[in-house]
């Protein structure tokens, strides 16, 4: 077997270039520490054991444990984590439900549960009024009208439900009690490192 041997020699022949290329290494070593740290960095409203990331890189979501009224629900979700669209959500098998924060019950599991209801947010121009349209005017009004409340069906014999697997509803922006807050996972941010290619 013959083995062979490959020897790069470089040789910088302007002392500004090496400096140049040394304060880019510097840099891109900088970016890519933030970026780490800014990823993997504990949460403010949560503890180190609740902190989860997917491996697969499927989108967490939850039901916050605590309840809100409708100026308070766009302000629930613990940090990395924001209120939800519907539509973000719409699809539950392709997102991951964080047991860790989120509300459970006796049958979860690793899922979510069916039996509360959450504000998410609609999409729709600032209301007070109707399901898929009421949002206690863009989540600042808690003295009156109402906001959407959605949850996972839990009818599963000829009851269908509203909207996909999911039901929906009006939700009183002053209910005393609160509702809970549908939370979803902010997008991952990819970073790219620069390519360097000889200059000729």
């Amino acid at each position: 077997m013959v083995s062979r041997r490959i020897s790069i020699k470089i040789h910088i022949q302007s002392l500004s270039l090496f400096r140049s290329l040394l304060a880019l290494l510097f840099l891109t070593l900088m970016l890519v520490g933030y970026q780490l740290w800014n990823y993997t960095r504990v949460p403010t409203t949560a503890s180190a054991a609740t902190v989860k990331a997917s491996a697969s890189g499927v989108r967490w979501y939850y039901l916050t444990q605590g309840t809100y009224n409708g100026a308070n629900a766009n302000t629930a979700c613990a940090v990395g984590y924001h209120m939800a669209s519907l539509w973000e959500i719409l699809d539950p098998s392709n997102l991951e439900y964080n047991t860790a924060l989120g509300y459970t019950t006796d049958d979860s599991g690793q899922g979510p549960p069916t039996t509360r209801n959450g504000w998410v947010r609609t999409g729709y121009e600032k209301r007070l009024s109707g399901a898929g349209q009421g949002n206690c005017d863009a989540w600042t009004n808690n003295s009156s009208g109402f906001g959407t409340v959605a949850w996972l069906n839990c009818e599963w014999g000829d009851t269908a439900p509203s909207l996909y697997v999911w039901n929906a509803a009006i939700g009183m922006c002053d209910f005393e009690l609160g509702y809970h807050v549908w939370c979803v996972k902010n997008n991952a941010h990819f970073i790219y490192l620069p390519l360097i290619t000889r200059v000729q």
